[in-house]
């Protein structure tokens, strides 16, 4: 066995692919109240998030460096938008306490509160995953760390 087979890790791509699958599931809508009286939403887009994840997880085994480093813009970009869409929805549910239409509200309050339960998963998966590939970058580290500390005539 060559020393390059032995410097190969096996990562699991599961949490990646979890968390891609959670992001693509997971739609920031804003909800408002349109000038006619109906209900009108917004999306904040979280695409270019999943396509960080999906960067990631391709050059994880030629890069685990830059992945972890992908996987972590794509967090901040995830917790960035979460916090424009909480930004977003305060002010829509004030707006709408201001107005005077308690119906309205109570619609739209529901429809947020239906948002809200998928961003602690999402957030979860992310710690996984970023578990994952700092899990094997401690075993890339150790195994090159040994190879070092072999003595000449054994390598």
């Amino acid at each position: 066995m060559s020393t390059g087979d032995e410097e190969k890790i096996d990562i699991d791509r599961t949490p990646l692919f979890a968390l891609v699958r959670e992001i693509t599931a997971t739609h920031l809508f804003v909800w408002t109240m349109s000038p006619s009286g109906g209900i009108q939403s917004t999306k904040i887009p979280l695409g270019s998030v999943g396509q960080k994840v999906s960067d990631a997880s391709r050059i994880m085994e030629r890069d685990l460096d830059q992945a972890m480093v992908m996987l972590n813009a794509a967090s901040v970009a995830f917790d960035a938008a979460v916090q424009r869409w909480e930004g977003q929805v305060r002010q829509s549910e004030q707006t709408l306490k201001r107005s005077g239409k308690p119906g309205k509200l109570g619609q739209i309050v529901a429809k947020h509160n239906q948002v809200r339960p998928r961003l602690a998963p999402v957030k979860s998966v992310f710690r996984r995953a970023v578990s994952t590939l700092q899990n094997a970058q401690i075993e890339m580290r150790r195994r090159a760390a040994a190879v070092l500390d072999k003595p000449k005539d054994e390598l």
